[in-house]
C-alpha cells in the first residue's frame, strides 16, 4: 500500500497558541488599543456605507437566501470589527439593530424570505416525519415470496414496527412481551 503524502502537516497547528496573547508587548493586537470610532453615529454611517457596496451585501444575501438569519450575520460582523478594533463592542450593539433592519430592507428588495433570529430560522424548518412507503415496498416484495421463513420472521417484525406508535424509550407495559 503507497503511503499518501500529507498536504499541510502543521494543519493542525495553524490557530493561536494558549498563552501567546501572554507573549507579545501589551497593545500589539488591533483589540488591546482605544478603538478607531467611538462615536455610534460615525460608527452606524461606516457600516451602511460598507453595505451599500454590492461587492459586501451580496454575499450576506446569499447566505440569509440560504437559511442564515439576519442577527446570526449581524453578529459576526460586528464581531469582526470590533477583533479589528474599529470599535468597542457596546458600541457594536447599540449599532446592530439599524445594520438588521437596513439588511431586512435589502432583503426585501431582493424578494428574500428572511429570518431575524434563529428562533425563526429552526421553527421554519418542517418537523421530519417517518416515510412508510419504503417500508410498504419492502413488505410488497415480500408478499411475493412468502415461502421463505426468514421472510416470515422479518414481515411480522416489520408489521410489529409499522403497528407500534411507541418511541425508543416509552416505559414498557407489564403485558409485552420482552418484560424489560
Amino acid at each position: 500500500m503507497e503511503e499518501q503524502p500529507i498536504q499541510n502537516p502543521n494543519a493542525s497547528f495553524d490557530g493561536p497558541i494558549p498563552g501567546a496573547s501572554l507573549t507579545t508587548e501589551v497593545g500589539n493586537r488591533p483589540w488591546e488599543n482605544p478603538p478607531k470610532e467611538s462615536s455610534l453615529d460615525t460608527v452606524i454611517n461606516n457600516y451602511i456605507r460598507r453595505l451599500q457596496n454590492e461587492e459586501i451585501v451580496m454575499p450576506l444575501l446569499d447566505a440569509m437566501r440560504y437559511g442564515t438569519s439576519i442577527s446570526t450575520l449581524v453578529e459576526a460582523v460586528i464581531e469582526t470589527a470590533v477583533m479589528e478594533g474599529e470599535h468597542t463592542i457596546d458600541v457594536g450593539v447599540l449599532a446592530s439593530p439599524v445594520i438588521v433592519e437596513y439588511l431586512k430592507g435589502a432583503a426585501e428588495v431582493s424578494k428574500i424570505d428572511y429570518k431575524i433570529s434563529d428562533i425563526d430560522v429552526r421553527s421554519a424548518r418542517e418537523p421530519k416525519k417517518i416515510d412508510n412507503r419504503l417500508l410498504e415496498e419492502v413488505l410488497d416484495e415480500m408478499e411475493k415470496d412468502e415461502g421463505s421463513p426468514i421472510t416470515n420472521e422479518i414481515e411480522a417484525s416489520a408489521k410489529e414496527i409499522k403497528s407500534s406508535s411507541k418511541g425508543l424509550m416509552t416505559r414498557k407495559n407489564k403485558d409485552d412481551k420482552d418484560g424489560i
